[in-house]
């Protein structure tokens, strides 16, 4: 018999002579000889077949690398040339700045028509609400604006002063009046920095008075915005106004009848002013003006003007139109007037803004009518 010892070696014997030995995994080296040689056998078995497709894999890919090369060109010219005109615009010289109407050449007066100018009275309605946004206290059209209490006390009485700055002591005279009052200077004028200094000490409320191309053939001065500069220069011009000078809370139009019917270029223009915190006063000096609406659209803080004091610059008809102020503030519960630096406007004005209280009416700058019109304390 065998003994335990004996068996249990032959079971061990035959327990690894069953079992399989592993297999040793090829290297990447070796499939790669493998599919090579593979590859090979093939292209010298179908040498025409291989010709047309190494044919096509090259027409392809240069159509593939040719057109990306090619955007990636076109791509680095375009970022050239619009640095090499950003730069040029840069180099040029600023807007020639005028010390009086006179130093202006072919521009006489600034009046935009000798026609009389429609009263704008708004009928009853709900306030429209603005983006919250623009009601911020970090907005430049409230950080700057004339400190101003109670909205709703009395009717509020806003008088615009419209072409400040070139005509100095006629300007002077105007932001020396009791106020307060809003200044609406022109960006063109001649220590412009310093004269809006001296308005805003007297208390009175700072605006811009940003030229733009009317219908007809009057000139509304260096640096205008125009239906026909393209995007960039459009842009440039209205950022070039803006950095004229500090402080102010917007911007109304000066002339302007053509430009602000156009609504592509008025929307430039107004998200221009909202990335500024800024106000828009759309002076109206056309009916068929989309200033207002395009503003609300984008909102951009805004309001019209209500009446034009001196299309007429006898004192008798200025007198008559500070009477429809009067009014019109009774009636809607405030009032936007526009009047311009001329003897007759700035002697009615000093006669008239004393009576004020007596009558029940508020003067105020226009940043309290624009808080009244919208409902914001």
């Amino acid at each position: 018999m065998e003994s335990i010892a004996q068996m249990a070696s032959k079971k061990n014997r035959s327990r690894k002579s069953n079992r399989r030995s592993p297999k040793t995994p090829g290297s990447l080296h070796t499939w790669f000889t493998v599919r090579s040689a593979a590859v090979r056998a093939w292209v010298e078995g179908h040498r025409w077949h291989s010709i047309v497709i190494g044919i096509a894999v090259l027409f392809i890919g240069s159509l593939v690398g040719g057109y990306w090369i090619a955007q990636r060109l076109d791509s680095s010219d375009r970022d050239q040339l619009a640095r090499e005109t950003l730069e040029q615009m840069k180099k040029e010289a600023p807007p020639a700045k005028y010390a009086s109407i006179d130093e202006i050449p072919g521009l006489p007066r600034y009046k935009e028509t000798g026609q009389p100018v429609a009263t704008i009275e708004e009928k009853p309605r709900a306030r429209p609400q603005v983006l919250v946004a623009a009601a911020s206290s970090q907005a430049a059209w409230k950080r700057n604006a004339v400190p101003f209490g109670d909205l709703n006390a009395k009717p509020l009485v806003a008088i615009v002063i419209d072409d400040v700055g070139i005509d100095r002591p006629h300007s002077k005279r105007a932001w020396e009046l009791p106020g307060p009052l809003t200044m609406s200077f022109l960006p063109y004028a001649k220590d412009l920095r310093e004269q809006a200094k001296a308005a805003r000490g007297r208390g009175q409320e700072l605006m811009l008075h940003l030229p733009m191309e009317p219908t007809g053939r009057a000139d509304p001065g260096p640096g205008a915005l125009l239906v026909s500069l393209g995007d960039a220069e459009l842009k440039q011009r209205v950022t070039t106004a803006l950095d004229s000078f500090d402080g102010y809370v917007g911007v109304n139009n000066h002339m302007g009848s053509r430009f602000t019917a156009n609504k592509p270029d008025m929307e430039t223009v107004l998200k221009l002013f909202k990335a500024r915190g800024l106000m828009f006063l759309d002076s109206r000096t056309t009916a068929q003006t989309v200033g207002e609406q395009t503003a609300q659209e984008l909102g951009v803080p805004n309001m019209p003007r209500n009446v034009f004091l001196d299309d007429d610059e006898s004192p008798e008809a200025v007198r008559r139109k500070l009477a429809e102020t009067e009014a019109i503030a009774r009636r809607q519960g405030f009032v936007v007037a526009i009047g311009h630096p001329h003897e007759a406007t700035l002697q009615a004005l000093a006669e008239w803004l004393p009576g004020l209280p007596a009558k029940g009416l508020v003067l105020a700058p226009a940043t309290a009518v624009l808080r009244k019109r919208n409902g914001w304390e």
